[in-house]
């Protein structure tokens, strides 16, 4: 996995939504106090759940938005070079596209927002099925998604693995899965937060290849003549 990109939104100096870009040799170059520390500040924030180097605090809100009532502060990551499959719950392997919570890019985008700098709420932002029917199947627990593939006789090959229950139902849906871009809010409910705990360790592999492929951010500051 490799880290694509990062946005940032009422974080500091930055009150909109920007997004920056990532190679494996990426330079900043600017004057002093423009936001060149504040990128990487949010990365160790994103990272490292408020537990790295950089504590988060109230003082931490744009002043801007806060002058509009707006008090939360958002975090976004997209990665690509996905793994081919991956385990979310148990011991069940499953693969990100057939869980639906890639983009339309086939890229993994994880969001984090601190509202009033504070704990993290958590989402994917993919394209999911919307249909009621078979909607919100990640937050499901095991009896639920069996419940649901009993009551309407859908066919699957394993009750006992929530990944195939899921691919079952969704595959009895496949006709009208009414698939759109949403955040999925992963950071609620028992099984959706055992779920992104699974994901958590994702990081450690993003971790190992940054430092394998020398992927460097210098930051250069200058005084103008």
């Amino acid at each position: 996995m490799k880290l694509k990109s990062i946005k940032i939104k009422n974080f500091r100096g930055y009150k909109d939504e920007v997004e920056i870009d990532f190679n494996n040799l990426t330079t900043f170059v600017g004057k002093n106090d423009i936001g060149k520390s504040t990128i990487l500040e949010a990365l160790d924030i994103f990272f490292n759940d408020g537990k790295g180097i950089i504590k988060l605090d109230i003082d931490d809100i744009n002043k801007k938005a806060l002058s509009e009532n707006d008090h939360e502060i958002l975090i976004s990551a997209k990665f690509i070079d996905l793994p081919e499959t991956i385990i979310i719950d148990s011991t069940n392997e499953t693969t990100l596209k057939s869980e639906y919570v890639l983009t339309s890019s086939n890229e993994l985008e994880i969001i984090k927002k601190y509202p009033n700098a504070g704990k993290a709420k958590v989402f994917f932002r993919c394209v999911h099925p919307s249909n009621p029917d078979c909607a919100n199947l990640l937050l499901k627990k095991d009896t639920e998604l069996r419940k649901m593939i009993e009551s309407s006789n859908i066919p699957c090959s394993d009750k006992n693995k929530k990944a195939s229950m899921r691919t079952a139902i969704w595959n009895y849906y496949s006709t009208d899965l009414q698939l759109q871009e949403q955040e999925i809010d992963i950071s609620k409910g028992e099984s959706s937060k055992s779920i992104w705990e699974k994901f958590k360790t994702i990081y450690r592999f993003i971790h190992f290849f940054n430092l394998t492929e020398k992927i460097v951010m210098v930051i250069v500051k200058y005084k103008t003549p």
